[in-house]
């Protein structure tokens, strides 16, 4: 089985209350759960961070990114194919409010 990259892309606004944000962090533990062995790990990232287009552009106005352009977390986890990982991915309940993308990791070997 190979390992596959979830990457969460913030969608627009992300600002949701304390008990959404809880809604939405139980969904992701049931799913990560359910997935039972091939669920790696998974983690939420900080907002604030720079978005480098170069080693000399950084595409940020402020502290913080731009809602849109926010990598807003990351899951790992392992399936047969890709197209199997491509099933796994739209059953992730954070899917309704993020951008997925779904790639497959190099082994470091």
């Amino acid at each position: 089985m190979k390992q596959y990259l979830i990457l969460l892309k913030g969608k627009g606004a992300l600002d949701y209350s304390p008990e959404e944000l809880q809604r939405r962090l139980e969904a992701y533990r049931e799913w990560a759960f359910n997935l039972g062995e091939r669920y790696v790990t998974g983690q939420r990232l900080e907002r604030e961070g720079a978005h480098f287009i170069d080693k000399n552009t950084i595409k940020t106005d402020g502290p913080f990114l731009e809602a849109k352009e926010i990598i807003a977390g990351y899951v790992i986890f392992r399936a047969d194919n890709l197209e199997e990982a491509i099933e796994i991915t739209k059953t992730l309940p954070l899917i309704d409010y993020f951008e997925a993308f779904v790639r497959p990791l190099i082994p470091a070997d």
